[in-house]
């Protein structure tokens, strides 16, 4: 005696809700863009101690002298050759210089030579001042 088994034709299928997953897909997505634009403009500097005058540091443009020697001009990577031009451009605002501590200071004095030269009255040194 053969025996013949009936399959189900009715299949159940899992409803699986995907709308709280997209969620946290989406979130994720953000926190890494966002994440990733903060650490993108950082320059890592260590500022030499000590006190002195503060300025108005939103209006002042910054000078980045790294320790490999590298120098940025509000952010962007220039060279030596490009700093008179962008000086005479700065328009009157001060210009603070963020020298690496270990930065031979030949290197930092050259930068403000230059700064000097073209005309540039009003630069200065940032520190990491001691409260």
């Amino acid at each position: 005696m053969v025996r013949k088994v009936r399959r189900r034709k009715s299949r159940r299928f899992a409803d699986i809700d995907v709308t709280p997953l997209i969620d946290v897909l989406f979130m994720l997505i953000i926190f890494f863009v966002l994440t990733a634009t903060f650490i993108q403009g950082k320059l890592d500097i260590d500022l030499p101690s000590g006190e002195g005058e503060t300025s108005d540091m939103k209006r002042a443009l910054t000078l980045t002298v790294e320790k490999e020697g590298t120098i940025f001009w509000d952010g962007v990577k220039v060279s030596k050759d490009e700093l008179p031009e962008l000086a005479k451009s700065a328009g009157g605002r001060e210009i603070l210089i963020a020298g690496d501590k270990s930065v031979p200071y030949g290197r930092v004095a050259e930068v403000l030579s230059i700064l000097r030269k073209t005309g540039v009255t009003s630069a200065g040194l940032l520190m990491d001042g001691e409260n």
